[in-house]
């Protein structure tokens, strides 16, 4: 038995000797110059603390020292280098020197677990004031002609990346207008103690200068006269940078190149003939493209696609393919003939049979839809077509054909296809701004033939917005119209509007939105109405999140917009951005689930939902 005093003696050591070992496994308040060199340290986290102007994200993607991805977590942590983290310091002043703030002290304390050889680092901010932009001073030798706005202008934050950007839309201006051979000289000065900067831009032009002769370079199998005949520019015509970089993106849309570069040769002097020089390089014209994907809706799905870009040559395109997935098993062929009739014109064919697996139906459908398309300008392009189809319906339950008044389950749909195109997004896949306005419309039936009598008509409007905090605000609105020409039995299954999914209202399953027969199938209406508003933002490096709101409706009557009886569901989205477009998990919830739906659903997709 120990005595009492020798018990408090041992709770005492006890005691002492547990907050030694805890001590040693964790040091605080370390600095980098302070570390045991010796030792194989390992890096465990990076913490910031007092920024509020730059986001963590930003702070960690200019650092060279990275922690271990968050999804390898059974890979070893990586090495800790001293030296790297001091420069890695001096980088995020740097970095906070170019968004104007040069006040900014950056410190830092290394936790260390002595026991594993583990570092934490935590990185202390304090930013300071900004210097704003007094005054910005633009002047221009010979020319009276200013562009409207510029990225930076008095009041705000003074930032280098504004500061170079706007020399670099002076210069694009004035090449744009005929002026090749602009040149430009920027100077800032930086007043710390009253925290302003003033700017300065001396931009010179130079004579107006003409396009010259076009050499073109890199050249074997293609055509010399497919590649002029792509470029928006023509001898003799007023240089303009904005012709050549159309050129450019004219001539790698063909894909018969790898590599495209247009720019004036490289001539003494400042010749006001401009000759120019088309550097491509070629590569092999036909090509395999293989793509798998999944989805909750279609399940797995699978495109496979052979194709030759320059078929008997000429440019012309031709392609069979083939694809499969739980709701559609399709193959055929296309066919472009480019430059028919205009340099903007081209033709576009397509051969092909569909089977398509729904709910309510089964179709099995032969196509031949020819069209011709137009580019009216950069941002409007539009096409006319001719719908051939024969149409074959199976597995329509008795309801269904109830509910609809009858259904002409085979026949052939004959009539005239157009389309409009308005876009001025900045990036086809994950737009941040801009917007994108299309219309659609169908005729078949008199006076073109064909059993299916019906019109239809769709318009679509998407806009997005930069809202500030990395943060995008991303809206659309669909109105859709359609009605049987005579009986309604002559309006196809397919051409009917549907509602409700991971591309229409998140929250309700396929097609659940909107009319049902009695044997709860959806049987689609004539007029309907969508819309959705959702936030999206980065969370960490690819990963990106957004909320939600979706709203709907199909209903039965034409032109009888559903304004009084909308079905709305909210919910949020995490997104993975590929190469491919973001891959992307939706969890929606319906304010009001149709009767025995779920009340919630999980929409799993590859690419934005608009």
């Amino acid at each position: 038995m120990v005595p009492p005093g020798n018990l408090k003696f041992a709770v005492f050591n006890f005691q002492f000797f547990s907050v030694f070992f805890f001590c040693a496994a964790e040091i605080f308040a370390v600095q980098v110059k302070d570390l045991d060199l010796n030792r194989p340290w390992r890096l465990r986290a990076i913490e910031f603390a007092g920024h509020e102007k730059l986001s963590a994200r930003e702070l960690a993607d200019a650092m060279l020292t990275q922690t271990r991805p968050w999804y390898q977590f059974w890979g070893e942590r990586p090495l800790f280098d001293p030296v790297t983290f001091g420069e890695d310091l001096e980088r995020l002043r740097r970095l906070y020197e170019s968004r104007g703030f040069y006040h900014a002290v950056i410190s830092h304390d290394l936790t260390l677990d002595a026991e594993r050889d583990l570092v934490r680092a935590q990185i202390s901010i304090h930013e300071g004031p900004p210097v704003v932009v007094a005054a910005v001073d633009v002047k221009v030798q010979g020319v009276t002609e200013f562009p409207a706005t510029l990225p930076i202008k008095s009041g705000d934050i003074f930032s280098e990346a504004a500061y170079q950007h706007a020399e670099i839309v002076l210069k694009q201006f004035y090449s744009d207008r005929g002026y090749a051979h602009a040149e430009s000289e920027r100077r800032a000065e930086i007043v710390l103690d009253s925290e302003q900067a003033f700017v300065n831009y001396d931009i010179v032009p130079g004579p107006l200068s003409f396009f010259g002769a076009t050499t073109l370079e890199g050249l074997t199998a293609v055509e010399p006269e497919i590649v002029r005949r792509e470029l928006a520019y023509e001898e003799g015509e007023i240089y303009s940078s904005k012709k050549v970089t159309e050129s450019r993106d004219r001539l790698l849309g063909l894909d018969l190149f790898g590599t495209v570069n247009i720019a004036p040769s490289d001539t003494p002097g400042k010749p006001p003939i401009v000759p120019m020089v088309a550097r491509v390089s070629e590569k092999e014209p036909r090509e395999i493209r293989l793509g798998i994907g999944y989805g909750t809706e279609d399940e797995f799905r699978a495109r496979l696609e052979w194709r030759h870009n320059n078929w008997l040559g000429d440019g012309r395109r031709i392609a069979l393919w083939a694809k499969y997935s739980s709701l559609e098993a399709s193959g055929g062929l296309t066919f472009i003939q480019p430059h028919l009739f205009s340099p903007r014109g081209r033709a576009f064919v397509a051969l092909g049979h569909d089977r398509t697996d729904e709910e309510t139906y089964l179709l099995q459908a032969s196509r031949f839809n020819p069209r011709y398309e137009y580019r009216f300008s950069e941002r409007l392009s539009g096409f006319l077509g001719y719908r051939l189809e024969y149409n074959h319906f199976n597995d329509v339950d008795d309801e269904t054909i109830a509910a609809l008044g009858g259904l002409e389950q085979t026949g052939l749909v004959s009539g005239p296809t157009l389309g409009l195109a308005w876009t001025t997004v900045d990036r086809p896949l994950a737009p941040r701004q801009g917007e994108v306005v299309t219309f659609t419309m169908t005729q078949a039936g008199k006076p073109w033939g064909g059993i299916y009598r019906f019109y239809r008509l769709l318009l679509e409007g998407r806009k997005y917005w930069s809202v500030g905090w990395e943060m995008i605000l991303a809206s659309r609105l669909r109105l859709g119209f359609a009605d049987a020409i005579g009986a309604e039995r002559r309006l196809p299954l397919s051409e009917r509007f549907y509602a409700g999914g991971d591309n229409s209202v998140r929250g309700f399953e396929r097609r659940r939105l909107g009319p049902k027969s009695a044997a709860d199938d959806p049987i689609g209406g004539l007029s309907l109405l969508e819309g959705s508003l959702e936030l999206r933002r980065p969370i960490w490096r690819e990963l990106n999140g957004a909320v939600f709101i979706d709203f709907g409706q199909v209903v039965r009557r034409p032109f009888d917009i559903p304004v009084d009886n909308l079905k709305f569901s909210a919910g949020v989205g995490l997104s993975y951005a590929t190469p491919v477009g973001p891959l992307r998990v939706d969890f929606g919830i319906p304010f009001q689930p149709p009767r025995g739906d779920r009340r919630f659903q999980v929409h799993f997709s590859i690419g934005a939902p608009f």
